[in-house]
């Protein structure tokens, strides 16, 4: 019975000295990518592209509604065979603007992906290399919208590390 009782005693001493020792950090990764100098000229890169897709759409719209109005102004003089066909090209020409912006959308969602990655992928591979060098056995996002953390009281923001490693002030 002693026996039992003395390993399980030990058992319990070693769980506890084994959860005493883990350290514990966080960071706030949205923080750290928002930061990078890398996500600026990222963010400047998918707003001119942003811009040019926003430019093209208002061109198709524009010639649109020239086309559109054109028609109305000649309801009157134009044959039906000639209003059926300029109806037909004005919906096609919707469908085209439609099926444009959504490419449009997507496109520029794969751009941003493209752009933010390779960023992401860096910050990650700092906070690798901050958590190795500092013993760290847990490293948790803190970021708001990610809500990985609830409560921290003890562990250590390693934000000022991670920016030091990538030689951010």
């Amino acid at each position: 019975m002693k026996r039992v009782l003395l390993a399980l005693a030990l058992t319990i001493g070693f769980a506890a000295t084994a959860v005493a020792q883990q350290k514990i950090g966080h960071i706030d990764v949205e923080e750290l990518v928002a930061v990078m100098p890398e996500t600026q000229t990222a963010n400047a890169e998918i707003q001119k592209y942003q811009e040019q897709l926003e430019g093209d759409s208002q061109a198709m719209q524009e010639e649109y509604m020239t086309k559109m109005q054109n028609a109305q102004a000649n309801v009157d003089t134009w044959t039906q065979l000639r209003l059926q066909k300029e109806q037909e090209e004005l919906e096609a020409m919707g469908q085209r603007i439609m099926q444009f912006n959504q490419s449009a959308q997507q496109e520029l969602q794969r751009k941003q992906m493209d752009l933010m990655l390779p960023i992401i992928e860096k910050a990650q591979e700092a906070i690798n290399a901050v958590a190795k060098s500092n013993s760290f056995t847990y490293i948790l996002d803190s970021s708001t919208g990610k809500a990985v953390v609830v409560f921290l009281e003890n562990g250590e923001d390693i934000m000022p590390l991670v920016k030091a490693e990538l030689g951010i002030q």
